[in-house]
């Protein structure tokens, strides 16, 4: 039965007994980052949408306490995603998730681009584009990081049945602990 596991498979259990999944202090601070940023951006564009037409491009004063929040809780989620390299890591060589974490890591980048561009530009019909794309993005960064966290929940979850036979599961304990003391 041992000649049934591949150097894979012991590969892909060392790296689960690594865990992929965040640690709790981590997964907190990463949430409450991206729970501010995206409150506030989402208040931002609520006041848009319903402010009073009369004001045109002027900002309110909730919309602009809104936008030093928002820009305050970039800094601090682009630290956060600078702390997810070895989350990314496991999880590639795992071949979980990957389009949906791909896909997050491609928008965020589009994110401080756009961010970026409008923090900078002056012309006006760039800067309308900009934050276009910068507000729909944003507000389907909470849905798709949901997805992301479930999907990831998931295939974890098969990947560790209970179902494999026990002598199966100490083996690939066996054989990954075998490969950490030979990396060590």
């Amino acid at each position: 039965m041992s000649d049934k596991i591949s150097d894979r498979t012991t590969r892909i259990i060392g790296l689960l007994q690594e865990k992929v999944r965040l640690e709790p202090w981590h997964r907190r601070i990463f949430y409450v980052a991206f729970g501010i940023l995206w409150g506030s951006g989402g208040l931002w564009l609520l006041i848009e949408w319903f402010k009073d037409p009369e004001l045109g491009g002027a900002r309110t004063l909730l919309q602009t306490a809104s936008m030093k929040v928002h820009g305050a809780a970039m800094l601090a989620y682009l630290a956060m995603l600078g702390t997810l390299m070895t989350h990314i890591r496991r999880g590639n060589a795992l071949k979980a998730n990957r389009l949906s974490g791909f896909t997050i890591i491609a928008l965020n980048f589009v994110l401080a681009f756009s961010g970026w561009l409008l923090y900078y530009l002056s012309d006006d019909v760039a800067r309308e584009w900009s934050s276009r794309i910068h507000w729909i993005i944003g507000v389907l960064a909470l849905p798709l990081l949901c997805a992301h966290i479930l999907a990831g929940r998931g295939w974890t979850a098969r990947l560790l049945d209970t179902k494999q036979p026990t002598d199966l599961r100490k083996e690939l304990k066996r054989r990954a602990s075998a490969m950490r003391r030979h990396r060590a």
